[in-house]
């Protein structure tokens, strides 16, 4: 999701304007056909089943696990102080050095107020839990684009972009983009979700937010007692799921993302909840 309010039908969703900015800029380029593709990985992390998983998609809010993943070990290495308060903002610097605004459909209007004080671990969560953009582009700011593509780099993601902030028209025009395929995605998910090269707390917190994530589709597919760590991503065009699903503990979760492009939204996600019921049978509700 780049939108922080979760659609209720077909959303078109695109750059929120600013004062020295386009507003008609969209958010991603529109998807030239369909696409359906997953990747499931079983419980020792290998893969059980795909189809194009290497295929790149534009990422919506999905990117927000890979900046996730780099502002816990940046944590970790003792650069990001989680328990420090910062002041909340909505304006960030974009690609052109310029200043920028969200505004419109990419705020959360549960989000603290411009200058109010939030936790930075707060921020984490919100980023995952509300799929909060302005939260996302908070912790961008903290961490640096250059942290996440380092990340992207150590895990060998081959298909896997974060180059722009949420809402930043320079860069759009600039030809910059953040996008994923399902096999990173699902790789991505399954390292956090262990907590592999994370510290106890990291992965707690991860897991944490990952568990009370709001949009969730490939779960309701499944029993309800299933558990599940998820993050979901929508613009228009695109709508994708990405799930760990058990025990985190028990070492056997297994791990659904499933990307889709050039499908409206109900039908996306009646394809991707028939595709976690048809590869996880035994999860099935």
């Amino acid at each position: 999701m780049e939108p922080a309010t979760p659609p209720t039908s077909t959303q078109t969703s695109s750059t929120p304007p600013s004062s020295a900015r386009p507003s008609a800029i969209p958010t991603a380029a529109a998807p030239t056909g369909t696409a359906v593709c997953w990747c499931l990985l079983d419980g020792a992390g290998r893969e059980a089943s795909a189809h194009d998983p290497e295929r790149p998609l534009y990422a919506a809010s999905t990117i927000k696990l890979h900046v996730l993943l780099a502002a816990l070990h940046v944590a970790d290495d003792g650069d990001l102080d989680l328990e420090a308060e910062v002041p909340s903002t909505r304006s960030f610097t974009g690609a052109d050095g310029r200043p920028f605004t969200l505004a419109g459909d990419h705020l959360d209007p549960t989000h603290p107020a411009e200058g109010e004080g939030i936790r930075v671990a707060d921020l984490l969560a919100r980023m995952i839990d509300r799929s909060s953009n302005e939260a996302t582009d908070h912790v961008l700011s903290l961490v640096g684009p250059g942290t996440v593509t380092e990340v992207i780099g150590d895990l060998g993601l081959e298909a896997t972009r974060v180059e722009r902030m949420i809402g930043d028209a320079a860069a759009l025009e600039q030809g910059l983009t953040n996008e994923t395929c399902a096999r990173d995605l699902a790789r991505t998910l399954r390292v956090l979700v262990r907590g592999d090269g994370l510290s106890a707390s990291a992965r707690e917190l991860a897991r944490a937010a990952l568990a009370a994530q709001q949009i969730r589709i490939v779960a309701t597919g499944l029993r309800p007692e299933v558990p599940s760590f998820s993050k979901s991503g929508w613009v228009e065009g695109y709508r994708h799921d990405v799930a760990a699903l058990g025990d985190p503990e028990g070492g056997d979760v297994r791990v659904l993302a499933v990307m889709t492009g050039g499908l409206a939204q109900a039908r996306a996600d009646a394809e991707i909840t028939r595709l976690a019921r048809a590869l996880l049978p035994d999860l099935a509700g």
